[in-house]
């Protein structure tokens, strides 16, 4: 009894290593919990709506481009990715505009993200980060427009 309990505490420990050695390639991110409805319920729309105004165009801060997959995991020349599939705490993306973040939009009057909306990229993140590399998965730009009091609301 005592050596299954030994043999099986080893079983597992070597499953654990395995685990925590498996690096993320952003290119090649693991298969993505989170896929396809995922992305373009929740967080195409957050990417949408706050980040695309300035990060598009042939010059965008910190040479991040969202109108597509491909300008998220762009190799960089130096620093952390913007991205890390499965892990947001390395995520450059979500450090910057999460609460004590260093984005310069939100000290100059850019829209803060909500707290569900950070939720949205943390889960998104973490679950491998899955966004299609397909027209589908370009992404355009959101104005939102205030909704204005009715007359009867008045």
């Amino acid at each position: 009894m005592k050596r299954l309990v030994i043999l099986f505490g080893l079983c597992l420990g070597l499953v654990s290593l395995v685990a925590c050695a498996h690096k993320t390639d952003p290119e090649h991110p693991f298969e993505a919990v989170a896929g396809y409805g995922y992305f373009m319920q929740y967080v195409k729309p957050v990417l949408e709506t706050h980040c695309l105004a300035c990060h598009r165009g042939s010059h965008p801060p910190a040479g991040l481009t969202l109108v597509q997959r491909s300008g998220l995991y762009a190799p960089r020349r130096y620093g952390r990715a913007f991205v890390v599939p499965g892990d947001p705490n390395a995520s450059r993306l979500l450090t910057a505009v999460a609460e004590g973040g260093n984005h310069p939009g939100l000290y100059h009057g850019g829209p803060m993200l909500a707290g569900t909306e950070l939720d949205i990229l943390y889960e998104w993140i973490e679950d491998g980060a899955y966004w299609p590399d397909n027209p589908a998965g370009f992404l355009q730009p959101r104005v939102v427009i205030p909704r204005q009091k009715g007359l009867l609301e008045r």
